[in-house]
């Protein structure tokens, strides 16, 4: 199977940005979404342990490697990759979020259930990375929009003007 930068729309230089940061968010979810399924229990466990209820920890423990996996997978594919990024976008804003308010104060105590590369950072380093990721999730999310922009109307300016586009059909078509 051959994989063409172009036909998966990472042509020119935003292309290849786009391409980038695709990669870039693959290898933040790949990995912690297979700790958080290889390592379910004690995911599950650290996630009901956190200071909401437990029925709410019960349920993000299975929501959100699904989450993250449906994330990897609308990335990896062209017909789903703005739903891959508004996703990871998402995602991001929570979690950081949600590490904001710990690091305000808000409570004494909290586990991490986080994997990978994260379960060696202190709170404030957690929050940056996470800051940083949110970054570029967004910035994909705005090259997406702006590529899709850049292809509009690539049709009509392959034949020339839209106008003679339909002026050369119409005289082809015999009625």
């Amino acid at each position: 199977m051959e994989w063409n930068l172009k036909q998966q729309g990472f042509e020119g230089k935003k292309g290849i940005a786009l391409l980038l940061i695709i990669l870039a968010l693959l290898a933040l979810w790949v990995p912690v979404s297979i700790d958080k399924i290889t390592g379910f229990v004690s995911f599950q466990e650290s996630m009901i342990r956190q200071p909401f209820a437990d029925w709410m920890g019960k349920i993000a423990s299975y929501a959100l490697p699904v989450l993250e996996v449906i994330t990897v997978i609308c990335l990896l594919t062209e017909k789903y990759r703005k739903i891959g990024l508004i996703l990871s976008t998402a995602l991001m804003t929570v979690f950081t979020g949600y590490i904001g308010i710990a690091l305000l104060g808000a409570w004494e105590k909290l586990p991490c259930g986080c994997g990978s590369v994260i379960t060696g950072m202190n709170w404030t380093q957690h929050f940056f990375f996470n800051l940083a990721f949110l970054a570029i999730s967004g910035a994909g999310i705005y090259l997406w929009y702006n590529l899709q922009g850049s292809n509009a109307g690539s049709e009509a300016t392959e034949g020339g003007s839209a106008k003679r586009h339909i002026k050369n059909f119409s005289l082809t078509t015999k009625i």
